[in-house]
């Protein structure tokens, strides 16, 4: 089971950074114990192709492999893409908040249960 820290990855080709992804066990005290991924950003050069689907899928399977049954991530409200990305994956709209500084931009939590298999 992870703890306390954050997982980085870094999704390379050829030599090229294409994506980042970032996961470990969530800071939301209303959430407390969920697995929650912090970050994944794939290159403009590099979205469409499967890319952060790849990056998501490997997520969710480190999550229920450390014993993890809810997964969270964060989106700007504004980021269309993101926002219909994750709910295209079985991600559910749980909260919408103020992000503050230094976003200053309006946040959705999106939450997926993990069944095990």
């Amino acid at each position: 089971m992870l703890s306390g820290s954050l997982a980085n990855y870094v999704y390379e080709d050829d030599g090229i950074v294409k994506a980042l992804l970032t996961f470990g066990q969530t800071a939301d005290s209303d959430k407390s114990g969920a697995f929650e991924i912090w970050r994944i950003y794939v290159s403009q050069d590099f979205q469409g192709v499967g890319i952060g689907k790849s990056l998501l899928t490997f997520a969710e399977k480190q999550a229920m492999l450390s014993g993890f049954q809810e997964i969270i991530i964060w989106a700007f409200k504004e980021n269309f893409k993101a926002v219909l990305f994750y709910k295209r994956n079985g991600y559910v709209e749980d909260k919408v908040m103020n992000l503050g500084d230094p976003y200053c931009a309006e946040g959705v939590r999106f939450c997926k249960r993990l069944e095990k298999s």
